[in-house]
This record gives structure tokens, sequence and C-alpha cells, in this order.
């Protein structure tokens, strides 16, 4: 669930972005969301850490949206190894988007660090960035790092 929940605060930047000149209503985006398949806990879930998260409502967020980070956070040779430039374009992504910051970023490259021999690929990347960025990992959740076929996203690349 934590997959598409981060699909769906994914979708909601690029939509915003995309519908900058004209601020679509959240009814209109769950609609679509609805049609895309996700469940209405999923994107209520993601609309509250959406909102949480920037502390203000969406409309407000994107009229203060800056066009380019301000830094560019270069990968070690070991880091480099450990990521597929598909999950490194990922991550980038997120960070230019502000969903997720330079310290969730060094912790998310620790974690793929931990995965040592393994590249991770952007179904994995997702798994990572969901728990450091929702807080949910426990123990047991170790597994879902090496099972690349849960919650494989059908709508995002």
């Amino acid at each position: 669930m934590r997959n598409r929940i981060l699909e769906i605060v994914v979708f909601l930047m690029d939509f915003m972005r995309e519908h900058s000149e004209r601020q679509p209503a959240p009814d209109d985006i769950s609609l679509e969301l609805k049609d895309m398949g996700y469940s209405d806990t999923e994107i209520n879930t993601a609309y509250s850490w959406f909102l949480e998260q920037f502390n203000s409502s969406i409309e407000e967020y994107y009229t203060a949206f800056p066009e380019n980070a301000n830094s560019i956070r270069i990968l070690t040779e070991e880091e480099r190894q450990q990521l597929t430039s598909e999950s490194y374009g990922f991550l980038l992504k997120l960070l230019n988007n502000r969903i997720l910051n330079s310290e969730q970023l060094e912790s998310i490259l620790e974690r793929v660090l931990l995965l040592n021999g393994e590249a991770i690929d952007e179904d994995r990347m997702k798994i990572i960035v969901s728990s450091v960025l929702f807080k949910e990992i426990e123990q047991g959740d170790a597994g879902l790092f090496f099972d690349s076929s849960l919650e494989r996203s059908t709508f995002f690349h």
C-alpha cells in the first residue's frame, strides 16, 4: 500500500505542475485516481500526507514552487554501482519536486548501500523511498527490499 500512496503523491505533483494555470478541484483529481484503480483510503492517505508535509493547501504550495533545486547531490562510485539510472532518476524527480528532502535522500542512499552487491531498480527504490518517506519500516519488512514483485507499479515509471 505504501508504494501506491507514493504513486499518488508523485501523480499529484505531476498533475499540479501540468495544470498550474488552472488548479483543478481535489474531487476532479480524486475521480481520475479512482479511475486508475486507487481506493478512497489510498487517495485520502496520500492527500493527508501531502498537505501535512507542506502544511498548506495544494494551491498555496504550488504558487511558490521553485523552478530548480538549489544543489545537486553527486553520487559516490559505490552509490552509482548500486543504482540503476531509472532508480536514480526517480530519486531526482522526488527531490526536485520536494517530495524528498536532503536528509531523506541520504537515509535512502544509506539503505541502498546496506544492500551491497545488487543494483537497485526503480521498483525496489519505490519500496525503499516509501519506507523512509512514510516512516513505516519495521524489522520484518527487510525482505521487501529484495522482492521486486511486491507492489509493482503499473502507473508510474
